[in-house]
């Protein structure tokens, strides 16, 4: 059974202190940690044994220090409302001695019980906030605890994509310290990824390197869940003998560690084996142990059990093995007789098919050279097309490069802008969606557009649009975005409009003022996203497009009025029309403006690497439907 590994505290450091530790306080405290990875129960017992001999001068680290002990039992026993008033109770202490260390483990902490009542939401923001002071502390190791434990409720949000995006951090960070534990916990979550997806071989040999990391680590008690993991995965293969195998493994380090809680776990899986296998008095036994064993008392005699119903499945087993063959060889003396006629038979038809296949090869030869000849005239016709396929891909290429030169470099827009990323992704070589900008008069101009079609065709319409937007603002010395986008629809329908077409574009152009700072903009059928003080803001926009259209309306003139460090977002339709997900239905623009709220805090360069998993997970193998430019502005 997958579980995720949830990190306690992850208090491994003693605090130092300056006097030698010899009271019976400082001995129960010292116990308490050591047992910490153990023995759950006589850790809690050390722990609650300290506090009733404290001193009156204890620092406030050790009460934190024993509050976690507390807390982590509480945990391992489900009484999450004991573990909550802990916690809390150690953030209001860290809170209170200005304790910026402190308080963002006790802020981790907290979080990871609501990741097991099941308040995912409230457990990513905390973790966020620790994130934030482990950041500025420059906390290594604990700030890839926490990129770890985060990725836990985005599992269980089911965004794999987040989750992907946060493990992949923490193992780098990992990686980096040569931590053997934290790159452990990295494969287990890679494992289970690799087990929902029913890459079972790539699951196993991640289980594999997570064992061999905990050895690594000294941490032989945490080999008990991937045993369990690899077991589990193996029943699915339906290869029992691994199976049992690592179900072994997983209950006897269990046993000899006193985990009973693994040991109800491994129990749970032992009754699906046998239920697999056929046994289903032993299944039966294994799940009432496992419903029961809460409440029981688990002794070295569960070892002993489990070798005697070992050796009752093997008798069984091979009773099973001699009634078949008995069977078997019944089965060959009554068909014999059969195999005798039916050997008959098939001579007989041998020589009918034998007299037709002559008859056919003597007509096939003839019509062999003519399709020899067909064949080579094919050939030929073949390195024709790939010749003149090459020439036209290599052309194509070349107008990538021209249109290239064409948009706007990130440099110059970072001019004008706090921040910025740019998440341009063409369906083919070449692209109708464009993002293009200019200044004139103390106005910086942004456009992100979605010209007609795509690929070549719409390669060539964009970059007339760019240079019909270039002729408005730089030469006819026309300011209003609004205004803009008339005239170019108007150049539009007078050139390429001419023959019935409706050609042109769908898209905003923002201006910003740099000397008062006041930005407007102007929309045809594509709508800004501005996320003010962690909510999102719906802008208008106008449904119609830049081009030929049955209303040819004025344009109109948008204001935006934003604080400092919102954020803004320009996009056309490629993104939310992607196909994709469990259904192959369309991702849509509600989930798209969630997942941009839900990531809108992260530096700008990495909101790109989020959107980019994002985009290429929904996706999967469904081909990509048209070309996607997403656009991120920090104001």
């Amino acid at each position: 059974m997958h579980k995720y590994l949830l990190i306690g505290f992850l208090f491994l450091t003693v605090f130092s202190v300056t006097a030698q530790k010899n009271t019976k306080f400082d001995n129960l405290v010292d116990s308490a940690v050591k047992y910490e990875d153990r023995d759950w129960s006589l850790a809690f017992y050390y722990a609650k044994m300290a506090f009733e001999n404290q001193p009156p001068n204890v620092s406030y680290e050790d009460i934190i220090q024993l509050n976690v002990t507390l807390n982590n039992h509480y945990e391992k026993l489900n009484m999450l409302d004991s573990s909550f008033n802990i916690t809390k109770r150690s953030l209001k202490i860290a809170t209170e001695n200005k304790d910026t260390t402190l308080i963002a483990y006790s802020l981790i902490n907290m979080a990871n019980i609501y990741v097991a009542s099941g308040n995912n939401e409230v457990a990513i923001q905390m973790f966020k906030k620790a994130l934030e002071i482990l950041i500025k502390l420059k906390d290594d190791i604990q700030i890839a605890n926490t990129y770890y434990n985060i990725s836990t409720p985005y599992s269980e949000l089911r965004l794999f994509d987040s989750a992907q995006y946060y493990t992949d951090k923490a193992f780098t960070i990992y990686q980096k310290l040569e931590d053997y534990s934290g790159m452990a916990l990295c494969y287990d979550v890679y494992g289970t990824q690799a087990d929902r997806k029913g890459d079972f071989k790539e699951a196993i040999r991640f289980y594999d390197l997570e064992i061999q990391n905990f050895k690594l680590a000294n941490e032989e008690a945490n080999l008990i869940i991937p045993y369990q993991n690899i077991a589990d995965t193996y029943l699915k293969f339906k290869d029992y003998t691994n199976c049992k195998k690592y179900l072994d493994l997983a209950m006897n380090l269990a046993i000899s560690l006193g985990s009973k809680a693994d040991i109800y776990e491994v129990s749970f899986i032992y009754s699906r084996y046998y239920e697999a296998t056929g046994d289903y008095k032993l299944a039966n036994q294994f799940m009432k142990r496992y419903y029961e064993g809460k409440d029981t008392i688990v002794s070295n005699q569960l070892k002993n059990e489990l070798s005697d119903q070992k050796s009752e499945f093997d008798r069984e087993n091979a009773k099973a093995l001699l009634t078949i063959q008995k069977m078997e060889v019944e089965r060959q003396m009554k068909s014999k007789e059969l195999i005798r006629w039916v050997l008959i038979l098939s001579s007989v038809f041998f020589v009918i098919v034998l007299f037709l296949s002559i008859t056919k090869y003597r007509s096939k030869q003839k019509s062999f050279v003519k399709l020899s000849e067909y064949k080579n005239q094919l050939e030929i016709q073949k390195e024709k097309i790939e010749d003149a396929q090459k020439e036209i891909i290599d052309s194509i290429n070349y107008a990538k490069r021209i249109q290239n030169t064409l948009l706007t470099q990130k440099e110059f827009i970072d001019h004008y802008v706090q921040d910025s990323f740019i998440f341009y992704k063409p369906k083919d070589i070449v692209s109708g969606d464009f993002y293009w900008a200019t200044y004139h008069d103390n106005c910086f101009y942004l456009a992100v557009c979605d010209s007609t079609g795509h690929g070549v065709p719409g390669a060539f319409i964009s970059l007339l649009n760019i240079g019909f937007l270039s002729e408005a603002i730089n030469e006819k010395k026309i300011s209003e975005p609004n205004l803009i986008l008339n005239y170019v629809r108007g150049r539009l329908i007078g050139s390429v409009s001419k023959d019935g077409q409706s050609d042109g574009f769908d898209g905003i152009l923002l201006r910003v003022n740099t000397d008062t700072k006041q930005m407007d903009y102007a929309a045809a059928n594509c709508a800004p996203v501005l996320i003010s003080n962690g909510k999102i803001v719906e802008m208008p926009k106008d449904k119609m497009p830049v081009g030929q259209y049955e209303q040819l309306t004025s344009f109109n003139l948008y204001n935006i009025n934003y604080h400092e460090s919102d954020i803004l977002y320009l996009y056309t339709d490629g993104f939310a029309d992607q196909f994709g997900g469990l259904k192959g239905k369309k991702l849509k623009y509600k989930p798209l403006n969630d997942y941009l709220l839900n990531i809108h805090q992260l530096p700008m360069d990495e909101q790109q690497d989020m959107l980019n998993y994002y985009f290429n997970n929904w996706k999967g193998d469904v081909e990509q439907v048209d070309d996607v430019c997403l656009m991120g502005i920090k104001i």
